[in-house]
């Protein structure tokens, strides 16, 4: 389908492009490519092309084609016989194209947006957030006070068609979605926020997949109470996530609410306020992760600090784990952390840096210390204009890197000239390279 919305994308340009003549034609892009030479792994090179038709029609319509190519490496081995230099990408990338046309579908109607090819959607992280279906989105419709978008396509061999409504009234906003997977899966979200009372905010969320009879809830409260000499703010919250919850299309980002999330329940509390020029927060959560429910698995309660120094800002924590609740003898966590840094600031004309540390320690054990370093520099002066530097060391990294160093010059002819160093416990994801790159926007 990814070709068939290439070819779809192409030909409609091309139709729309004919009748218009008369129109304002607008072509935009940007090409992107670097070549590097890996210490230990050898040569190689990127591409990223990413090209925009835009056409303005009678009516003020505006239809754009867009077709983006990302990310197609080659790479080369210099060592062996010049043939080998003739290589078959090692990575071809990802190709996305697409039609989005703005206006009403007749004369005064209400402007939405509508799309061809590759789609976007991002309806909920819980159910729908994606961008692998091919097929058409309408989005922007109005009823009324209601706000509805849908689209039907194509994904992995299935059909794949959902809807989105939102709306406001009285202070209560509410959204919904649905989303059909082939004939065997339906999923739906839905989502509500209100303010019932001034300075009292309420959430709540549903979200379920029918072939597995599973579902995820969320609802969160913070209440910043009013009687206090101080600005006291306190938030309670409630999460659950059934233990095969898994939509086809649901967010798989970094940091989504449903990754890690499988068969926990669990109830948090907190209070955070300000005193002196320093931040204070207060929070705890009782959890459980066997899918039942039961809130008897891990316990936590933790207290955190910050202020700031000049420009310097200063953080410090302590955190209290006690985890295995239901059996005999559980174990306690103890997690201190402590922070400094400063964001992007000019310490001397033409040169600015920016800074942190942050360290944790593990059950008051400086053995075990887990220290996180990261420096940035940048020059705009002589000789050195253009020259960034970045730096970052972790002793305990895990699945990042544990030393990273970056080197980079924007020559005045527009080139950018560098060496990244990236050092991982798999020694397979090592970089050492130099590069050059060039980046033309049209």
């Amino acid at each position: 389908m990814k070709k068939l919305a290439v070819v779809l994308a192409a030909v409609m340009v091309a139709a729309l492009a004919l009748p218009v003549s008369a129109a304002t034609v607008d072509l935009g892009g940007k090409l992107t490519s670097k070549v590097y030479h890996d210490f230990a792994k050898g040569a190689g090179a990127s591409t990223d092309l990413e090209l925009t038709l835009g056409v303005g029609l009678v009516g003020e319509q505006n239809v754009k084609g867009v077709i983006k190519m990302s990310a197609m490496k080659w790479r080369f081995n210099l060592a062996e016989e010049a043939g080998a230099m003739f290589v078959r990408p090692t990575e071809r990338g990802s190709l996305t194209a697409y039609l989005e046309a703005r206006g009403p579908y007749w004369t005064g109607g209400p402007s939405v947006v509508t799309r061809i090819g590759d789609l976007e959607l991002a309806y909920s992280p819980f159910i729908l957030d994606t961008d692998a279906v091919d097929g058409i989105s309408v989005s922007g419709a109005t009823i009324g006070s209601v706000g509805i978008d849908g689209f039907y396509g194509w994904a992995n061999g299935m059909t794949v068609r959902g809807a989105r409504a939102k709306t406001e009234f009285a202070g209560v906003g509410i959204d919904g979605a649905l989303a059909k997977v082939g004939d065997a899966e339906t999923d739906y979200m839905a989502h509500a926020t209100a303010r019932p009372i001034p300075d009292l905010a309420i959430e709540g969320l549903y979200a379920a997949q029918s072939n597995t009879h599973t579902s995820a809830m969320r609802a969160a409260a913070a209440y910043k109470i009013p009687f206090l000499p101080l600005p006291v703010t306190a938030s309670a919250g409630y999460r659950r996530t059934g233990l095969d919850f898994n939509p086809t299309f649901r967010s798989r980002a970094t940091g989504n609410p449903v990754t890690g999330e499988e068969g926990v329940a669990a109830i948090t509390a907190g209070l955070d306020t300000s005193v002196a020029g320093f931040s204070i927060a207060v929070d705890g959560e009782i959890l459980g992760d066997d899918n039942d429910g039961k809130l008897d698995d891990e316990r936590s309660i933790g207290a955190a600090v910050g202020t700031k120094v000049g420009w310097i800002h200063v953080a410090a924590g302590h955190k209290v784990t006690q985890k295995d609740l239901t059996e005999e003898t559980h174990s306690t966590i103890n997690t201190t952390t402590l922070g400094v840094g400063f964001s992007e600031r000019s310490i001397l004309p033409n040169l600015v840096m920016s800074a942190s540390y942050n360290g944790t320690i593990t059950d008051f054990s400086l053995a075990g210390m887990r220290h996180v370093a990261k420096a940035a520099i940048g020059a705009d002066v002589g000789a050195f204009r253009g020259v960034s530097v970045s730096g970052m060391i972790d002793t305990l990294p895990g699945d990042g890197p544990g030393r990273k160093l970056g080197v980079e010059y924007g020559a005045p002819c527009g080139v950018k000239l560098g060496y990244s160093y990236e050092d991982y416990a798999n020694a397979a994801k090592d970089t050492n390279r130099i590069y050059a790159g060039l980046e033309v926007s049209f």
